[in-house]
């Protein structure tokens, strides 16, 4: 028998087995096997406008960003993107970072997508400290490459949606107007507990992300413990409070923010109530009406029908709004 007849057949009977004892769980992970596919160029060109790529913004060589800007467009808003992965792994020209910059330099945005130092070289705060280095970096250059930083809107996706929403709440050198978070997660006290409520268990979860080995992990029980470089049952309050999104949003840095919240409800990395308890958080500084959240149903994680030309369409449309 055939490689790919034995996995499919092996997916049929372990679908099966899941079926007999957890329907949602089965509908889980029918759609993470089957999902929407989007066709991304490899070509790499660009002829809309001027390219400015591995522009470094700090000492190491992981320091540099991306950045393209539209010709035909006076003085266009800034997008600041910012990659997932983990914090451990992917760079700014990831499949989803490259799914969405394109749409968004097409459409009259200059587009920023942010590298930073990942948990192998630097832990936590680097890639924190990072993002805000690259969006004082741009503000300052704004001038020099031709857009308007004082119109900045930020996206992230998975750990790079923890990275936009801690810089869009704590405050940097350019004030972020809008905030873009697909499927960070935001406090990882609360994140077990909540997959728990969703109903996927743990092995679930462990065979969704296989990638994130114990090797590829040093040793650390998860990518947050090995991004902070401590485990988890070290960390102490004063941790989990700097760690935490909500929490830092609860400081009021930031409450003219306007934010857009979108995320899979068949999600196997980051668990759904991660955007709900950001909605509250956010809600409680910003206003309620200043935050969104859409729920995507049968959406896995990253995947590719959040990046489609329609879906992208209503982000953009968000993002205008909020900018004004």
């Amino acid at each position: 028998m055939k490689k790919g007849w034995k996995i499919f057949l092996s997916i049929l009977l372990v679908l099966a087995l899941v079926v007999g004892l957890n329907h949602h769980l089965a509908w889980v992970l029918w759609n993470n096997w089957f999902p929407e596919k989007v066709t991304l160029d490899e070509s790499g060109t660009w002829a809309g406008g001027a390219s400015y790529e591995r522009t470094p913004y700090g000492e190491s060589e992981s320091q540099y960003l991306d950045l393209y800007v539209p010709d035909g467009v006076e003085n266009p808003p800034l997008f600041v993107m910012i990659h997932g992965g983990g914090f451990i792994s992917n760079d700014s020209q990831s499949r989803q970072a490259q799914l969405f910059y394109r749409y968004f330099r097409d459409h009259g945005f200059a587009c920023a997508s942010i590298n930073y130092r990942l948990a192998q070289e630097a832990p936590w705060p680097a890639a924190v400290e990072d993002v805000r280095d690259a969006i004082r970096f741009l503000s300052e250059h704004a001038e020099e490459y031709g857009y308007d930083a004082s119109q900045c809107a930020v996206w992230g996706e998975s750990a790079g949606g923890y990275l936009a929403c801690m810089t869009a709440v704590t405050g940097q050198a350019v004030p972020v107007k809008a905030l873009v978070d697909y499927y960070g997660i935001v406090d990882f006290s609360t994140s077990e507990e909540q997959f728990r409520q969703e109903g996927i268990p743990a092995w679930v979860r462990r065979m969704a992300n296989f990638w994130a080995d114990s090797e590829t992990l040093q040793g650390f029980g998860s990518c947050e413990e090995f991004w902070a470089h401590k485990a988890r049952a070290d960390w102490t309050e004063e941790d989990v409070n700097a760690l935490s999104v909500p929490y830092q949003a609860s400081l009021g840095a930031n409450p003219g923010l306007k934010s857009l919240i979108v995320h899979g409800d068949a999600d196997l990395s980051v668990p759904y109530h991660q955007s709900l308890q950001m909605e509250e958080a956010l809600a409680a500084v910003c206003g309620a009406e200043s935050v969104r959240v859409e729920l995507v149903h049968g959406m896995m994680h990253a995947g590719d029908g959040l990046y489609t030309e329609a879906r992208l369409s209503q982000v953009e449309a968000f993002v205008r709004e909020a900018l004004g």
